[in-house]
């Protein structure tokens, strides 16, 4: 089941002339008074069949008792995910001390079906009530499919800029290194910039690529052991061959150990050496590793001999100012670190590093046997 199956009708510069309510109540009386009002209006029409519609019919806005929400529940969220925008769901109940869906959550304690509802409607029905939360969610289906169709329209111009710019870059670094061969010392300098930058261009059309990842992902992404050794010991060598002219040194031994983390926990790392590196003023940029592990977590320590970062900046590097990218000290490459860090679970701090520049501590949660989440 995808998403195209059910796109509706309308966009956001002509909204849905007609919104499509499928009706699956229990009770004939109340079914009855829904169909009839429905009838009687322009701009609904009512979508034939009951429960068993839930996962194959084309309707905007479903209308459900409890009952049916209950035998229900794993085919609405189906449905829901499979949905362009909001699928929204509105409530018939019998309890008329519950005005929201929040407090006839509390009243039953299943956070589960409360995340499967959006509005709820008391019998009996009253129909200026009825119209009251049926064009609430009519406006929330026509703006959540014209956000989700712009959204797609954005990833999608943003997934054929990246690939342009890197082939650009390509060529402007094949360019470069050819032209090295045909100039002085002073030009060889300048092709070495050249190439510094282009280097710097593409990473950060990678960068951008894994926070479109993360941005798409849900809100609480599924996380899985993920081997420490592996995922820093590759970009610790991807990053000597990129930059020759660096030292990276691994204090110590890195723990064959995992930590809970997704396929992008690589990205935290490259992003921590490759800004080590990007922002150092000194002849031979150097760059240390450390790996301490603790009972429940490891700590992973990335120092460099840069000029370092002062400690009102800190924050804003990292994106956690309220201007968060705006911020003229933030990089989406830093932000990307932070918000992975913290949907693993674990930590970031910045300090000074012994050698005077800039020392970033990255904390995250160990997993023991049969802790897979």
């Amino acid at each position: 089941m995808t998403s195209e199956q059910f796109e509706p009708r309308g966009s956001a510069a002509e909204p849905m002339a007609t919104t499509r309510v499928l009706v699956t109540i229990e009770n004939p009386g109340n079914r009855r008074v829904l169909l009839e009002w429905m009838q009687a209006q322009d701009e609904y029409e009512a979508v034939s069949g009951g429960a068993e519609r839930l996962r194959d019919a084309e309707y905007d806005i479903c209308v459900l008792d409890e009952k049916r929400l209950r035998e229900n529940a794993v085919a609405i969220r189906d449905r829901r995910r499979a949905e362009t925008g909001v699928l929204p769901m509105l409530l018939v109940s019998s309890a008329t001390d519950f005005a929201t869906v929040k407090s006839w959550t509390h009243h039953t304690m299943d956070q589960d079906l409360w995340h499967l509802l959006d509005e709820i409607v008391t019998t009996p029905i009253e129909h200026v009530e009825l119209r009251s939360r049926l064009e609430n969610l009519r406006r929330v289906r026509t703006q959540s499919v014209a956000l989700a169709q712009k959204t797609e329209q954005l990833l999608l111009l943003n997934r054929i800029t990246r690939h342009d710019i890197r082939n650009e870059m390509n060529v402007i670094t094949g360019w470069a290194g050819q032209l090295d061969n045909h100039v002085d010392e002073a030009g060889k300098e300048i092709c070495e910039r050249i190439l510094d930058s282009s280097h710097n261009v593409v990473e950060l059309t990678r960068a951008v690529r894994e926070f479109v990842e993360v941005l798409e992902m849900d809100n609480d992404p599924k996380l899985k052991p993920i081997t420490l050794e592996t995922a820093l010991a590759d970009e610790i060598e991807k990053r000597r061959s990129l930059f020759e002219d660096a030292e990276f040194v691994v204090d110590g031994e890195i723990p064959p150990i995992e930590v809970q983390a997704n396929e992008l926990l690589p990205s935290v790392f490259r992003n921590l050496l490759n800004n080590a590196v990007q922002h150092n003023d000194s002849k031979t940029p150097r760059v240390t590793v450390a790996v301490t592990e603790q009972d429940t977590s490891v700590e992973v320590v990335i120092a460099d001999n840069g000029p370092g970062i002062p400690a009102d900046r800190r924050d804003a590097v990292l994106g956690r100012t309220e201007e968060k990218l705006d911020n003229p000290s933030a990089g989406i490459g830093l932000y990307l670190v932070d918000t992975l860090v913290d949907q693993y679970g674990g930590t970031i701090r910045i300090t000074g590093s012994d050698n005077g520049g800039a020392a970033v501590t990255v904390t995250l949660e160990t997993v023991s046997r049969g802790d897979e989440r």
